[in-house]
């Protein structure tokens, strides 16, 4: 064992050595920082202490994830048309209403707004609903399919009653909650903001990091100064906004044809020194795939907000003035429709103007009450006035054409949602009128769920009866009313020489979508109303 001694002596060496350099590098360490990752360090993570998320403070160019807050009319459609065009970015769509959520994801579109369905669905052309409401099943499987949920063209959107989830993880966030007419609010005269006030609660008790903040949903003018203020003072120091104002400049019931091919995209900013101009790249490349750079146009957020309003006011004018106008050419038997197609109109008359352009018009009246203009107050609060009186003016016709006294009379009314009309409030006026003086009414719209949804005239419920079918809906009535421009309930697609048969005198038809002929409807036996 002549080597033992020399292994021992060279194992001696390497230790004193290795132990020097320990000492050396030790010695070097004490003198730099420690390495820090996420906050903390090594030691730190491995003591179990809880690792902070990540706070972005940069600002934001590019949109990562969207939320969208409000899934009414609306806010859902621009979250709908905005995924399919960006398909890499996931939307988010929330809101407190669970009963709305719930028909979002159901396998029938809450609105019979066209083309959403084809929009929606990868089957839309195959399940849409027939005349009595039921899908189609002559196939050998047809019963098992219609029981599978339908498959869906977007991957990239859901709906949630989550509405912090929601905000927590986008990084912009259009705010479509609406405010709504209400005559209990005193403050704004008129106007119920709950909703919004709502979803800016909301989005300051969990926003970290910057995040955008787009406000999109009607609302009085001078909002965007309000919302910056607001968050502010109520969100975490460790947050910060850009908010903008993007309108909308849709027509009821075209709303998905004109958020497709808009004629123009509006987006209104503060003038600030903390004005981000990344905030006005990020909202105007959501929209560039699919509309082009000169037709996105930026501005003031006054301006921006005061068109959107005028352009409601405008169209909600047109619709009192030919409402009125329909009742003199009543009295001196001239034809509407024929005064429409003279000036070039496509808007007709009806039972009045929308409950979104009703909000838009009591925004321009609380704008000008706050001015002290009393003069433009007067004016505008005529056309309200003016479009609230249009279901009694439309009885007063509708009894005019019926003998007798409406009590114990039954109508029909065949679609509650008419594409210019894009809501059922002038349907849900006239249902209380007409419920109020004894009249029977019959419904069928095979475009609402009755039993999820209900009906916002609980108070006239017991007066009228959902039917399964036009024909079920007219049997025995004295008058029927087509308050729907939709195609299912055309002259040529509904059976209306059988349904004259069946109906009682006067057989009164009441044409609110101006495509029925007045002679064909005369020899099946009707007495055509045309307003």
């Amino acid at each position: 064992m002549p080597f033992l001694p020399l292994l021992l002596v060279l194992a001696g060496l390497t230790i004193f050595f290795s132990k020097r350099k320990c000492k050396a590098i030790e010695k070097r360490e004490s003198h730099t920082p420690p390495v820090v990752v996420k906050g903390h360090t090594y030691f730190d993570s491995v003591e179990d202490v809880q690792i902070q998320p990540v706070v972005r403070t940069e600002r934001v160019k590019y949109a990562r994830c969207v939320c969208v807050i409000g899934a009414g009319y609306m806010g859902a459609l621009t979250a709908i048309v905005l995924a399919s065009q960006n398909p890499h970015i996931p939307f988010h769509v929330v809101d407190s209403d669970e009963q709305l959520i719930a028909a979002w994801n159901s396998d029938r579109v809450p609105v019979p707004e066209p083309g959403l369905e084809e929009m929606l669905f990868e089957d839309a052309t195959e399940s849409s609903p027939t005349q009595n409401g039921a899908v189609d099943q002559d196939s050998e499987f047809g019963a098992f399919v219609s029981q599978l949920p339908r498959a869906r063209k977007l991957k990239n959107i859901n709906f949630s009653t989550n509405v912090h989830a929601g905000v927590t993880v986008a990084d912009l966030i259009f705010l479509c909650a609406e405010a709504r007419s209400s005559t209990k609010s005193e403050e704004l005269h008129g106007l119920d903001l709950s909703h919004i006030q709502s979803a800016l609660q909301a989005i300051a008790q969990v926003s970290t990091g910057h995040k955008i903040i787009v406000q999109k949903a009607a609302a009085p003018c001078g909002m965007i100064p309000r919302i910056k203020n607001f968050l502010k003072e109520t969100a975490s120091p460790s947050a910060s906004f850009d908010v903008l104002s993007n309108p909308d400049f849709v027509v009821p019931g075209s709303a998905l044809r004109d958020l497709l091919y808009p004629p123009r995209i509006v987006i209104g900013h503060v003038y600030s020194e903390d004005m981000s101009p990344e905030a006005l790249t990020a909202v105007r490349r959501l929209y560039t795939p699919f509309v082009s750079e000169e037709r996105i146009i930026t501005m003031d957020a006054w301006s921006a907000e005061l068109s959107k309003l005028v352009a409601s006011a405008l169209l909600a004018q047109q619709i009192t003035s030919l409402n009125s106008l329909s009742l003199l050419c009543e009295s001196t038997n001239a034809k509407i429709n024929h005064i429409t197609q003279i000036l070039g109109l496509s808007q007709r008359a009806g039972l009045g103007f929308s409950a979104s352009q009703r909000v838009d018009l009591l925004c321009l009246v609380y704008l000008a009450r706050e001015l002290g203009m009393s003069d433009i107050v007067d004016y505008w609060a005529s056309v309200l006035r003016m479009n609230e009186l249009q279901p009694a003016w439309m009885i007063q016709r509708v009894v005019g054409r019926i003998s007798g006294a409406l009590v114990e009379k039954k109508v029909a009314l065949l679609g509650m949602t008419s594409k210019h009309m894009g809501d059922m409030s002038g349907v849900i006026g006239l249902v209380r009128e007409l419920t109020q003086r004894g009249v029977e009414i019959r419904i069928f719209e095979p475009y609402f769920n009755w039993t999820d949804q209900g009906l916002c005239i609980s108070d006239a419920r017991k007066g009228f009866i959902v039917a399964n079918s036009a024909e079920m809906a007219c049997m025995d009535c004295h008058a029927v009313m087509v308050i729907t421009d939709r195609e299912e309930f055309g002259p040529d697609q509904v059976r209306w020489q059988g349904i004259a048969r069946h109906m009682k005198t006067p057989k009164l038809l009441v044409d609110l979508s101006g495509r029925f002929d007045q002679l064909q409807m005369q020899q099946w036996g009707f007495d055509l109303l045309d307003v």
